[in-house]
This record gives structure tokens, sequence and C-alpha cells, in this order.
């Protein structure tokens, strides 16, 4: 088995609102950094779509303590 991986967590926590929380998880992330991007389209669609904006909070971590986000 590949020991790197991502994985997500999707939780509805506010249905009636349309809003869920999504956890990524990196098993073997780069010392250095790490760069995650949103896609800016969907398959089927020849609009660019701007997904950023309905993030309302971010946040990561790792080993249990803050990282910063650029």
């Amino acid at each position: 088995m590949n020991k790197d991986y991502i994985s997500y967590s999707v939780t509805p926590f506010d249905p009636s609102g349309h809003r869920i929380r999504v956890c990524l998880h990196i098993n073997n992330p780069d010392p250095e950094g790490q760069a995650v991007y949103m896609p800016a389209w969907i398959p089927g669609s020849y609009l660019i779509r701007d997904f950023a904006r309905q993030v309302e909070e971010i946040s990561a971590s790792s080993a249990n303590s803050s990282v910063q986000i650029r």
C-alpha cells in the first residue's frame, strides 16, 4: 500500500443552511510545505467558478500544532 495519500471527510453541520465541514488529511506531507488548491471549474461546464468565495473558515495543523496558511 502506498504511504502517500490524501483523504477527505465531509460532514453536514447545517443542512438547512447548505453548510458542510470538509477535513483534508495529507498522510505524508512535504516538510518544506504543501500546496493545496481549490478547482476553478467542474466537469461538463465551461464556466470558471469562484468556489473559494464560499469558504467561511480555514485552518491547518500538523502534529496537533497550528500551521501558517498563505
